[in-house]
């Protein structure tokens, strides 16, 4: 996780992160830019989760419209961990930041249905 965090944050990879702020408070900002916030939202048996995201808030940027490979990409993944319907997961999709006014739910359930790539 180190290096891959390193990279997107444009450093060197090779040093470990320290995660002693992220384990103990949940969250620790290393810096200002993208990917730059460590956060741990919890624990597996025993084995913390840990992500990297920016410091903003859905509300400090203007949602871009996804591609059709990247909700096909998220829609695949929802249909493959969990017990929602492919109706659902489109009408979910079709209604989150970006998607919403750009996609429509039809539109996202033809992506899942389909076997078009791009």
């Amino acid at each position: 996780m180190s290096d891959i965090a390193a990279q997107e944050m444009y450093k060197q990879p090779g040093l470990d992160l320290d995660l002693t702020r992220v384990l103990r408070l949940g969250r620790d900002e290393l810096g200002p830019g993208r990917y730059e916030t460590l956060i741990c939202p919890g624990a597996i048996e025993g084995i913390p989760l840990l992500t990297f995201t920016a410091p903003w808030t859905l509300a400090d940027v203007q949602p871009l419209m996804p591609s059709a490979a990247y909700l096909r990409y998220l829609a695949g993944g929802l249909l493959e961990s969990g017990p929602w319907a492919e109706s659902d997961i489109a009408e979910y999709l079709s209604s989150c930041p970006g998607a919403a006014g750009n996609w429509t739910p039809a539109q996202v359930l033809e992506l899942l249905t389909s076997d078009a790539t791009d």
